[in-house]
């Protein structure tokens, strides 16, 4: 038989590493339950990895010198901002807690802002410019320098705060994570008018999308007799077969070069 201090020590020591493993699961939980409430409720303008979009600006660069804290980041989310960024109270406190652990995490992987894209440029910019407004069609969508279409980010900036990699990811796997404002959607009327466009905004009284030619659409839920979800957004899913290796490389290439001085008023979201 054990000496009753051992197994006393045993059983301590049992409880101890029980109640640690539940410690991760919950903080893994939490992890992973604001993984989804970030792309519901902040993607949308912060863009799906934390980098900015094209309304807000990025909020996990490693170099950034606003660098928030968690009980900073807890309040901005619950109160929103002067700056126009809403509250998100609503959500309640659990769920901002966990948005907040979920940018902890991205802000420890995320890189210094043009460490990686000085190095990342192995393809011709140029040629990549030509393939943007050209054979690629990105021009269509997005706008860069002042050109091009405005239905969805623009451009001009995004390669500032990323990798090779991650652009290559996001051309090639464009729903990888799929942001909610960006989801297409077919919306039938009462009248029989279709509309498809990417879903800004829904609840459980409104449904707003804009279709390609730019224009918003305000529909009242009573409005509308059937909604199909796509489950992908407006950009192209071919990319990975329709451009070669090295035509991929060249547009990489050309928003890395394009994003490192761009004048002030072509900045991301402005």
């Amino acid at each position: 038989m054990w000496p009753r201090r051992v197994e006393t020590l045993l059983v301590f020591g049992t409880i101890l590493f029980g109640c640690a493993s539940l410690g991760v699961q919950a903080q893994s939980s939490d992890a992973g339950r604001g993984a989804q409430r970030f792309m519901e409720y902040c993607a949308g303008c912060h863009g799906a990895d934390g980098m900015g979009g094209d309304k807000a600006p990025p909020l996990v660069s490693a170099s950034n010198s606003t660098q928030l804290s968690d009980s900073e980041l807890f309040r901005i989310v619950h109160d929103g901002t002067k700056g126009g960024m809403p509250p998100f109270a609503q959500i309640g406190d659990a769920n901002i807690r966990a948005v907040v652990l979920f940018l902890s995490k991205l802000r420890h992987k995320a890189p210094p802002i043009g460490t990686s894209a000085e190095a990342a440029v192995t393809g011709d910019a140029e040629a990549g410019r030509a393939l943007y407004f050209g054979k690629a069609e990105c021009s269509t969508c997005h706008l860069m320098q002042g050109k091009g279409g405005f239905i969805a980010r623009n451009l001009t900036a995004y390669g500032r705060t990323r990798t090779a990699d991650e652009i290559l990811h996001a051309i090639t796997n464009p729903d990888t994570p799929l942001v909610p404002s960006s989801q297409v959607v077919t919306v039938t009327t009462r009248t029989g008018q279709k509309l498809t466009g990417p879903l800004r905004n829904e609840d459980s009284f409104t449904l707003a999308l804009q279709t390609e030619d730019g224009r918003y659409h305000l529909l009242a839920r009573s409005d509308v007799t059937d909604v199909h979800y796509t489950e992908h957004s407006l950009m192209p899913r071919d990319y990975s077969t329709r451009l070669s290796p090295k035509e991929l490389n060249e547009i990489v290439s050309f928003l890395i070069v394009q994003s490192r001085n761009p004048r002030p008023d072509e900045v991301e979201g402005r």
